[in-house]
């Protein structure tokens, strides 16, 4: 099996059941759980590694932590070569853009999905990370309600995505917020945009 599954947040999503059962599926019998959090670790809130403890424990699964901010990054490298299935969370897009690129670690999960079996979850900023390019997300945070919510997009030139998925999307879309902002961009973009509502997933398997 292999699958991507892209999704905007755990929290209040009436689907997320289904969606963790995309994640930990039954096809995959020796499963090998990895959790990315956008930022390093030491800063992520313990909440977050918490939740996504529980959640592979009500697969009867342990999940393990990959830190994508340390510079040498040969521990992380080898736990995520030896895993099949990583989530990579929200956050700070920017911020994860530029730790995955100084670790080595964004060459390394285009390397994940060469596997002959493997799943690759992200939500919201770790979503947008697998797409070819993260304008979206940029205008979206130079439209945030009072300024930037995230001044790291200032320490970026270049903000190519991964480009595992060939679309671009638009996490936590919301018609009555979003769709005057993005409509110039998606009506003149060559790429499709696909919008992820907070209820909303995307499935692709290959």
């Amino acid at each position: 099996m292999k699958r991507i599954v892209l999704f905007s947040t755990p929290d209040n999503n009436d689907n997320f059941h289904e969606i963790l059962n995309l994640i930990f599926p039954s096809d995959i019998k020796d499963k090998r759980p990895l959790f990315m959090p956008s930022q390093d670790i030491p800063n992520t809130p313990h909440k977050f590694l918490d939740d996504w403890k529980g959640f592979a424990r009500g697969h009867h699964l342990k999940i393990d932590f990959i830190d994508n901010s340390k510079i040498d990054a040969t521990s992380e490298i080898e736990k995520l070569m030896k895993s099949n299935i990583l989530v990579i969370s929200g956050g700070d897009p920017f911020q994860l853009l530029i730790n995955l690129r100084k670790s080595g670690l964004d060459n390394v999960i285009t390397q994940f999905t060469k596997k002959k079996e493997f799943i690759l979850a992200g939500y919201s900023a770790g979503a947008y990370i697998l797409t070819p390019i993260l304008d979206t997300a940029k205008i979206l945070n130079e439209n945030y309600p009072g300024g930037k919510k995230c001044k790291t997009q200032d320490k970026l030139k270049d903000f190519t995505g991964l480009g595992i998925v060939d679309f671009e999307i638009i996490a936590h879309y919301s018609e009555t917020q979003h769709r005057e902002i993005f409509k110039n961009y998606i009506e003149n973009n060559i790429r499709s945009v696909k919008n992820i509502a907070d209820d909303e997933f995307l499935v692709i398997d290959f």
